[in-house]
């Protein structure tokens, strides 16, 4: 039983869920691509979303798509893929860029050495597009002549690498393009990949076909038992806020109940549960989306597994009432 319940969730777990937003971001990386290898432009690309969202998903998809070729003459890396590390420095920035370029001693030299080394290891390995994920922490590092600076620098890897870059982190990183103007002028081209940007559709009503799409892949099944469609759609929304991480969390962990209490079927009861152990400890009664008690409303407010951040720049759609 372990085996099988192992074997289930891993299956589970590796799904992945194309909705609308993430699959705009993914074919506009590609047309980026697709630009600059017919030579027509290069084009940089800033994509946003609250944690959860798919970014770090959608380069993962983009890497193995145009992965990193061993030739006998020189090896091939057309996506250069580095994840912004907290409190980023430029030097920091630099080393983790030549760590993913196999840089044999990425942490040597002073920070203007590493990133002429991150230009040339890049255009010798014929490296056509960089992807910049977790940006938000340049914007978070130190007052804004400290961010001016990293995202100068920036501004002049892109102007010497000439290749189209994406730039994917937190609404705020919006912030720091507001610093540094022509940072700005190179990412003018703006997508942001979150739910409710559908004019025929209602935020929850997305939602709900993201929860369908991934119920019809699980191993148990759910009942939606003498609940409404519309009320559920609801309840998912405010548990999850929209967002994909959230909602495979969730149904994870149910699974794992049903399979710890073996259940014919995944019920209500059980994203109750799953949503106390996964998301929110403290949601329970009217807190807590899957109870008979709960509220409706967004779980934003102070303490809240969703509470708004002082820098949010977005607005959500608003719910439906029920």
């Amino acid at each position: 039983m372990i085996h099988q319940e192992f074997m289930a969730l891993s299956q589970f777990s590796q799904e992945h869920l194309n909705f609308p937003p993430f699959m705009s971001a993914f074919e506009e990386v590609e047309r980026a691509l697709q630009l600059y290898r017919s030579g027509a432009m290069i084009q940089n690309l800033l994509i946003t979303g609250e944690s959860g969202t798919g970014k770090t998903t959608l380069c993962q998809l983009i890497c193995q798509k145009y992965p990193r070729v061993v030739l006998p003459e020189r090896d091939v890396q057309p996506v250069l893929y580095v994840s912004i590390p907290p409190a980023a420095t430029i030097g920091g920035v630099a080393e983790v860029m030549l760590t993913r370029l196999g840089d044999p001693q990425p942490g040597q030299g002073t920070g203007s050495a590493k990133t002429a080394r991150v230009a040339r290891l890049a255009k010798g390995v014929g490296v056509e597009l960089l992807l910049i994920d977790e940006a938000n922490h340049i914007q978070d590092r130190g007052q804004s002549p400290t961010q001016y600076l990293v995202g100068d620098w920036i501004k002049s890897l892109l102007d010497n690498l000439q290749v189209p870059t994406v730039l994917l982190g937190l609404p705020r990183v919006e912030n720091l393009l507001r610093v540094n103007e022509q940072l700005r002028r190179r990412f003018s081209r703006q997508m942001r990949m979150e739910l409710g940007q559908n004019p025929d559709k209602s935020v929850e009503q997305e939602c709900l076909d993201l929860f369908y799409t991934l119920a019809s892949c699980m191993p148990i099944p759910f009942s939606i038992g003498s609940e409404s469609w519309e009320s559920l759609a609801c309840r998912v929304y405010f548990a999850t806020d929209g967002r994909v991480a959230y909602l495979k969390k969730l149904l994870i962990s149910a699974i794992r109940l049903a399979f710890e209490q073996s259940l014919n079927e995944i019920r209500r009861q059980e994203l109750a549960q799953a949503f106390e152990a996964e998301i929110w400890p403290q949601g329970t009664g009217a807190l807590n989306p899957f109870s008979r008690d709960f509220v409706f409303r967004r779980l934003d407010r102070q303490g809240e597994p969703f509470e708004q951040g002082a820098l949010r720049a977005q607005t959500r759609g608003r719910p439906a009432h029920v």
